[in-house]
């Protein structure tokens, strides 16, 4: 793709959005959703829904299931004032109207604990407002109209959580979270209530990321995402929580979508099993594209190869009148690639060693049940069930071009099924206590065939041979039980504290932790937080199965890993649409994975990549820390303008079984993020958006090449008096998104272009031996990559 065709499409989108036709028909749409008290999550009814800035005013009140609906809304942007007494009350800004799609809204009201007669209290909800009521620091929404909006997330939740302080991401090729220099594998992903494995085509056993997400977020409501000091109803993890929720479908009419982009081929359907009924169907399907955009000159980061992957997304919501409410939602997705192995070497392969042939394919079921029911206007029991199964296999080859030898490095078919089950009882006790308690069993089974080829150690040339890791199947328990008390001692002061537990099983490990946040709100314009808690992790699960040479489990003696966070943050709302976010934070990891034997290895430096350990002589004794501050600067949307700029100064330190502390692999020292965009009302139904983001941190970690040695022995051999020192070169990106919304009686479309590393910046991926021409290669990540997406909603 060159600049000429980039001024073609960029033509090619202005020219659409001036030439549409004008007729001066308004159109206009819905707004629904439903209003629930924040505690006790009861729906409200009689709450006073307006549509401001309207003549004649429009308004509507609650149903007795908390539902409204505000009918023949004109397209464009809105604002909502949600009142009720006794209770605070909520303007909601920046709302989008389109046409062919209703728009849906939820709102959780504040009880008031001290009533001020002839006194109303407005607060414009907050974008870090959160589903959990009990999180109180290091935490935010996530809503999925930014994943769309914002430049460069592909609409991909976890590449928009890249925007936000504290977190970055491995590399352009795939979308693991770091967070704080944590590895991704301490990242908890939950759905509905249940904990998932990695919802990501291409991904591997025990990691939590991968090159593209099987999430969609037209099927999303907005998601709760957690940096540190998380509640005790989470548990299980030790860097971070992306806590998911699938959105009902609309109950009252019939909606379809049709995408067509980057992410791939997209149908969708939604609306009520029957007309006048409560329930809902939602379904979303995607078929990739890749190949296409491969024909098309677009460099996708695999050389030849062509990814293909396919995903479905749904949820049936089924409310009753007596038995509570019920869902069923599920996550399916399958992925293969094949790699051929060339005498060159390919830059623009970041998956694939040029002399590898390699097969590899995967699938992901993720499907689950919820029911809620109310026992009392203060007091609802839930239950959400969940069963998974991730599934992969893959064959790689060493092909000599000089001598036609072929060698097998590995072959793996890896099964890792899981039956979760979550039990919550919440009850407001009183406008000022709340209590939740619950049980969660997660119950692990594994089918695993892992081998590879492994190199004697005794010899300067060693002599390759090929071993079984593992081949064998299991099973394991974990339990985990939690307490949150949340207690309101004044409309300033807020405390919620608790105690998670868990068991494991198969090792028969116990962990208890405590956890504590603490809010402080003198006044409108200042808020002060502080968190503090103990956390626990289980290994990647396909960590415990791997045999010795005397077919004994060695890593089933391995207890959890631990952390302890700690967090100070201030909130400075400097007006009522820009506000400036600081947070100081320590945290310690201890019972960390090393090796037995003195090594720099580390848990604490795995997790992003498409593989795990191999090692079975491992103990509990490693540690590490982290510390930093972190900045956010974020003007809301008014006036079509809108930025986020945030800064993040860490530093991410580990010790190995060796005893020497040194720079964990994810210490990149900063992260500077900036993003902005800009909307333009060119008429009443079309809409045009410019959105960038610059992107600016540390370079990857490595450990160096001895050229000398690797020259030698012809292989790649690293120097180990230089481990994770050096840095390959900051890393910069720029992405600039253009988009064009057109809103018909029936109908809305929206076409954007998404150009990432616009200056087509070399960023380094990686730096190896070539043995062929005994000099180092350089592979770089993603180019100039523009991305087109068309939607079209009816």
């Amino acid at each position: 793709m060159n600049w000429n065709r980039l001024t073609t499409l960029i033509l090619l989108i202005l020219t659409f959005s001036f030439v549409q036709k004008i007729n001066g028909q308004q159109y206009k749409s819905a707004i629904r959703g439903t209003i629930k008290d924040e505690e006790s999550q009861m729906p409200l009814p009689g709450v006073t829904v307006v549509l401001l800035n309207t003549d004649p005013l429009k308004a509507v009140a609650t149903d007795p299931y908390g539902n409204f609906r505000l009918e023949n809304v004109p397209v464009g942007k809105h604002a909502i004032r949600v009142s009720f007494i006794g209770y605070e009350t909520v303007t909601i800004p920046n709302l989008t109207v389109v046409s062919g799609k209703e728009l849906l809204v939820n709102v959780a009201m504040i009880e008031e604990i001290d009533q001020i007669e002839a006194v109303e209290v407005i607060a414009e909800k907050p974008a870090d407002q959160l589903n959990n009521e009990m999180s109180t620091v290091s935490a935010r929404t996530l809503s999925m109209e930014q994943a769309t909006r914002y430049s460069g997330s592909l609409q991909d939740p976890s590449r928009m959580a890249q925007n936000f302080a504290g977190v970055s991401g491995a590399s352009d090729n795939r979308n693991d979270i770091i967070i704080r220099g944590n590895s991704p594998l301490g990242v908890l992903w939950r759905m509905e209530g249940v904990d998932i494995p990695s919802p990501n085509h291409f991904s591997t056993l025990g990691t939590t990321g991968g090159p593209i997400s099987m999430l969609n977020v037209n099927n999303l409501a907005n998601s709760d995402f957690m940096t540190s000091a998380w509640s005790a109803d989470y548990g299980n993890a030790l860097s971070g929580v992306f806590d998911l929720q699938m959105r009902p479908g609309n109950s009252h009419s019939r909606e379809y979508v049709g995408q067509l982009g980057f992410n791939g081929f997209e149908l969708g359907a939604e609306g009520p099993f029957k007309k006048g009924g409560k329930g809902s169907y939602l379904i979303n399907g995607r078929y990739s594209t890749l190949g296409v955009m491969s024909a098309l000159g677009w460099n996708l980061g695999v050389g030849t190869a062509v990814p293909e992957y396919r995903d479905l997304n749904f949820k049936l919501d089924l409310p009753t009148e007596k038995a509570g409410r019920f869902s069923v939602w599920g996550i399916l997705g399958n992925s293969n690639v094949e790699f051929e192995a060339t005498p060159e070497v390919d830059s623009t392969n970041l998956f694939n060693d040029n002399d590898q042939e390699s097969k590899f394919k995967s699938g992901t079921i993720i499907t689950g049940a919820k029911w809620l029911k109310f026992l009392s206007d203060k007091t609802y029991i839930s239950w959400s069930g969940a069963y998974s199964r991730a599934q992969t296999k893959g064959t790689s080859t060493r092909v000599n071009f000089k001598t036609d030898k072929r060698t097998l490095l590995l072959e793996l078919d890896q099964i890792q099924a899981k039956v979760s089950n979550h039990l919550k009882l919440n009850s407001k006790i009183d406008k000022k206590n709340t209590l939740s308690t619950g049980l969660i069993l997660d119950n692990y089974f594994v089918d695993i065939l892992d081998s590879g080829l492994a190199r004697a150690a005794d010899s300067i040339i060693p002599n390759d041979i090929y071993v079984v890791i593992s081949d064998n199947q299991g099973h394991g328990l974990l339990q985990q039980g939690y307490l949150n008390w949340k207690h309101r001692f004044s409309k300033k002061v807020t405390l919620t504290s608790g105690l998670h537990e868990q068991w494991f099983q198969l090792t028969n490990n116990v962990a208890v932790e405590p956890r504590v946040g603490l809010s402080f709100q003198p006044n409108a314009q200042h808020k002060l937080s502080l968190g503090l808690g103990v956390h626990s992790q289980l290994q990647p699960i396909p960590i415990y199965f791997i045999e010795d040479s005397l077919s004994n489990f060695p890593n089933q003696q391995l207890g959890f890993s631990k952390a302890f966070h700690s967090v100070i943050a201030h909130d400075y709302k400097i007006t009522e649409k820009l506000s400036l976010k600081t947070e100081l934070y320590y945290q310690r990891l201890f019972g960390v994975p090393v090796e037995n034997n003195p090594s720099f290895f580390s848990m604490l430096n795995e997790g992003a990549d498409f593989g795990l350990p191999e090692g079975y002589n491992y103990v509990n004794e490693g540690e590490g820390y982290n510390y930093g501050a972190e900045f956010t600067l974020e003007k809301s949307l008014s006036n079509g303008f809108y930025y986020l700029l945030t800064t993040s100064i860490f530093d991410s330190r580990y010790k190995g079984s060796d005893g020497v502390e040194r720079n964990t692999v994810f210490n990149g020292r900063y992260v500077v993020n900036g993003l902005t965009g800009k909307e333009w009302q060119l008429s009443e139904k079309v809409n045009f958006t410019l959105d960038t983001r610059l992107t600016h941190s540390g370079g990857r970690r490595f450990i160096p090449i001895d050229t000398a040695q690797s020259r030698i022995q012809m292989r790649q051999v690293r120097d180990l008096t230089s481990i994770y020192e050096e840095q390959y070169q900051p890393y910069f990106r720029w992405d600039v998104k253009i988009g064009v919304q057109w809103n018909g009686k029936k109908v809305s479309q929206k076409f954007m272009l998404d150009i990432q590393n616009i200056t087509n910046r070399q960023n380094i991926f990686l730096v190896q031996y070539n043995s062929d021409t005994n000099e180092l290669d350089t592979t770089y990540q993603r180019g100039f990559f523009p991305i087109i997406l068309y939607q079209i909603f009816f």
